[in-house]
């Protein structure tokens, strides 16, 4: 099975939205230039992306860039319909104008929404943000959705066969001796050797954990055995990563509404977080992306979780509306004289 470009190419066009708002929020540092510079020539896709959103911005007809006007993120004059409402602070005209520069980029933009009518239409199953959802398979076998996930059952008398075409789903398989049990994923294939194992596919990669007897996860021509609690990585990228042990209590914490996280990257959190949000969580700072996070959260309201995290980290919130919210780089106050 080849890989979905759609995984990388998602994440890729977050981050170029991220970072070309950030550059038109009129409060750009030589350092943040640099991050930039470093990110675009990461990848030619990296540059085609960041192309991508400059041009869809560009047909729109643009909004001034504020302070920052080098040729970097050029702009064009601001028209009528999107200029700075009166009464907004310089500061808040910053902040409108890089609202904005996402709002229409998210109404107009059309691939946030493209892939996920296409899975609609493809998928047998599937979950509304928010939505969890526990399936009867036709052998026996249960299968618990999580939220945004979708699911294709190609069940023949010779063997199961199921693709996670997204998001994570728990797998308990009932016994049957002469059909094995496999879930494809993201280029590599899963096959049940016992009980229960959870799926999650996501634009980085597929990670598959064991909760009780074992599997065979393989990809190209790597094949691994796993046992309870161990879990494994593979991607387009890197192929099977190593064997890593997870607490038990930890696996598939999402059917009880709790996510559950262990000295990860905001960034990680975050895209996990934005499976649950109605609307999509961007980090506008570079910096925080790699800023540590440990805790337990729980998802039936993401605006407690990031409220949890602005209580623990120097960042923050911007709610747009209740579908778009930005994170950035709290300031630090000066000390007292």
């Amino acid at each position: 099975m080849t890989p979905d470009p759609r995984d990388e190419n998602h994440t890729v066009s977050d981050e170029a939205i991220a970072w070309f708002t950030r550059l038109q929020s009129g409060d750009v540092t030589e350092e943040t230039r640099r991050q930039f510079e470093s990110w675009r020539a990461h990848s030619p896709l990296h540059a085609m992306e960041y192309d991508r959103v400059s041009s869809i911005w560009n047909d729109l007809g643009g909004l001034k860039s504020g302070a920052d006007s080098r040729p970097l993120s050029k702009a064009p004059p601001v028209s009528p319909s999107t200029a700075v409402p009166s009464g907004i602070t310089r500061r808040g005209a910053s902040r409108w104008r890089a609202s904005m520069v996402i709002l229409l980029l998210f109404l107009f933009g059309g691939s946030f929404w493209l892939p996920d009518a296409w899975v609609r239409i493809t998928s047998d199953h599937y979950t509304e943000t928010g939505e969890r959802r526990e399936l009867t398979l036709t052998d026996g076998s249960t299968v618990y959705l999580d939220t945004g996930s979708a699911l294709s059952v190609e069940f023949s008398p010779q063997i199961r066969r199921l693709v996670l075409d997204r998001g994570r789903a728990l797998f308990v398989v009932a016994e049957d001796k002469d059909r094995a049990f496999e879930v494809a994923a993201g280029g590599g294939t899963v096959r049940a050797l016992g009980t229960a194992f959870e799926v999650l596919r996501k634009p980085g990669g597929v990670v598959v954990t064991v909760l009780e007897s074992r599997v065979q996860v393989s990809r190209d021509s790597s094949k691994t055995n796993l046992t309870s609690g161990q879990q494994i990585h593979y991607s387009s990228d890197t192929g099977l990563s190593g064997v890593a042990m997870v607490d038990r209590e930890d696996i598939a914490t999402w059917r009880r509404g709790k996510l559950v996280f262990h000295n990860q990257t905001l960034a990680e959190v975050i895209e996990e977080v934005n499976r649950y949000h109605k609307g999509t969580i961007l980090i506008l700072d570079p910096q925080l992306r790699s800023s540590k996070v440990s805790g337990v959260f729980d998802i039936t309201d993401p605006g407690l979780v990031l409220q949890a995290l602005q209580d623990t980290l120097p960042i923050k919130i911007l709610r747009v509306t209740d579908y778009l919210v930005l994170l950035d780089q709290a300031k630090t106050p000066a000390p007292a004289s």
